[in-house]
């Protein structure tokens, strides 16, 4: 299950364009994510520029690692 922190989101669409299963959306104000349809590759968590999405597996929560990207 992918994390939205809806908070930090710049609505940029990184995340909606390296999707490979075309389940991300940006809807208005927020993103949309088909969840039942995630195949949990976390490419979009990879992609995201400000670490708004994180990977949920097991019951432990994954963030990749920002450090070296200049946005902080």
């Amino acid at each position: 299950m992918i994390l939205i922190n809806e908070e930090l989101c710049s609505y940029c669409g990184a995340c909606v364009a390296v999707c490979p299963e075309n389940i991300i959306d940006l809807v208005d104000t927020h993103l949309k994510i088909d969840q039942p349809k995630c195949t949990d590759c976390a490419r979009c968590v990879k992609a995201c520029p400000v670490g708004v999405l994180a990977l949920e597996r097991n019951g432990k929560v994954y963030y990749p690692a920002y450090e070296g990207r200049g946005l902080f």
